[in-house]
């Protein structure tokens, strides 16, 4: 019985073995480096957002295809047999009957019979209504190819402000770091001097309530990088628990032009806004196309019969017809789509104009923007070496005992604040650039070469 579980015992050591092996592979495998091109190129191959609108472009396409049919001949093939219960006849007129029978007849059909047809019918014309959803949905293609490069751009912003907002959560934990360090350091002599009976147990207290306090906020600010980083990773399409080495980006490169001639050229280039007024076009041809239910159809058929009969001469035929269908009252159903096909239109006309001005003002906010950072930059990295020297100064003045615990800890606080805002304005000033980017319509241009879409 021994023997017959060993091989049992040797196999699950290797299975775990096995595991253990992998799970170390796993837990050693290094982050991903990625530089913002980088990303950006990941976000347009892989994002679902983009798959998306992709293949919306391709739904457009078919729908070209089916208008463009409009233009071609229509095919029809019938086949059937038919069974009747007596063969279709005829009277004779103007042939006395034999006495004592009724009116003569001539049966013209079998009882039973296979029949066949086919039609080629073409429209000739039908008052502009083919063409003019022929060219709705070119129209409406076009539309769809701009509306899928504006949301390459929505992804594309969101890609670089997650890419900054994760640089700067990286950086908010260094912050977080140096002050931990620092009011260890001041705790160390806090102890020190209690030890010398120089100060009371209070100081003491006082620094290792702060050194928590700031541990805490280490920890929120670990956190917030993970979870920030998750966002991103979606938006590139990776795995939420990747792990990601961004590389600092700090030129990210703007026009300097003055807000005048950015709006001018957001007005010119802005997707959205290129597909509103092609929208507007697509809509007053439906408008064309719905009109036409008020005339008739010109159109001409051609075609062959066969019809299964022993009686006539000839069993198949060719035809042609030339004809016109009018549809003369359909309970007023034409007359309301041509007023609601209107009445898009108008509505398209309106926000085609609400987005324009939308546009103005995503232009103008961010411009100020990038000017408000810029000036916060200024102020805060001179604050960040003020505050540096304020505590050097405040530390020295504790040690030779002229200061107090709470000047020191006033003074990390302090410096700990001026630097998280110099961090914030920096990364603020590097979104507010992409915001302005994508504001004029440019943000796919930080795609790198090669791999810039229209």
């Amino acid at each position: 019985m021994k023997r017959s579980r060993s091989p049992r015992w040797c196999l699950l050591l290797v299975v775990m073995g096995s595991l253990g092996l992998a799970w170390t592979a796993a837990a050693q495998v290094p982050p991903r480096s990625l530089d913002l091109k980088e990303a950006l190129r990941l976000a347009w191959k892989a994002n679902p957002t983009l798959q998306v609108s992709r293949l919306q472009v391709l739904i457009a396409g078919e729908e070209v295809v089916r208008a463009r049919s409009g233009f071609l001949p229509q095919v029809r093939a019938e086949l059937g047999q038919t069974f009747l219960d007596d063969p279709t006849k005829i009277r004779i007129q103007g042939v006395p009957p034999v006495p004592g029978t009724s009116t003569p007849t001539v049966q013209m059909t079998n009882r039973n019979y296979w029949n066949s047809k086919v039609v080629v019918e073409q429209t000739i014309f039908d008052f502009w209504g083919i063409p003019s959803r022929y060219q709705a949905a070119v129209l409406g293609k076009k539309a769809t190819l701009l509306d899928n490069a504006q949301t390459r751009d929505n992804i594309f912003l969101n890609v670089c402000q997650g890419y900054f907002q994760t640089l700067r959560a990286i950086k908010l934990v260094e912050v977080a770091r140096q002050e931990v360090a620092q009011l260890k350091d001041h705790l160390k002599i806090a102890k020190d001097q209690y030890e010398f009976g120089v100060v009371t147990y209070n100081d003491v207290l006082q620094a290792e309530v702060s050194l928590a306090d700031a541990e805490q906020r280490l920890i929120v600010a670990k956190t917030d990088v993970v979870d920030i980083r998750s966002v991103l990773n979606k938006v590139l399409a990776l795995p939420i628990s990747q792990a990601t080495e961004l590389k600092d980006e700090k030129d990210l490169a703007i026009p300097p032009q003055d807000l005048p001639r950015l709006t001018e050229v957001a007005l010119k280039q802005r997707r959205d806004l290129k597909a509103s007024k092609d929208r507007i076009n697509q809509q007053e041809k439906v408008v064309t196309q719905t009109k036409a239910q008020y005339y008739p159809t010109i159109y001409a058929q051609a075609g062959h019969t066969w019809q299964e009969n022993t009686i006539w001469v000839h069993e198949s035929q060719y035809f042609a017809f030339l004809g016109m269908r009018w549809s003369l009252f359909s309970g007023l159903d034409t007359r309301a789509q041509v007023g609601q096909a209107r009445d898009k239109v108008e509505q398209l006309k309106v926000q085609h104009k609400d987005l324009g001005e939308q546009v103005k003002l995503d232009v103008q906010t961010a411009h100020l923007s990038i000017k408000d950072t810029l000036e916060r930059i200024r102020v805060t990295e001179k604050a960040v070496v003020q505050g540096e020297e304020n505590l050097r100064l405040n530390e020295e003045r504790y040690k030779e005992q002229v200061g107090t615990a709470t000047d020191v800890i006033d003074a990390q606080t302090l410096l700990t604040k001026t630097r998280v805002n110099y961090t914030n304005a920096l990364y603020d000033h590097q979104m507010a650039k992409a915001q302005l980017l994508w504001a004029m319509g440019a943000i796919n241009e930080l795609l790198p070469e090669g791999q810039n879409a229209p």
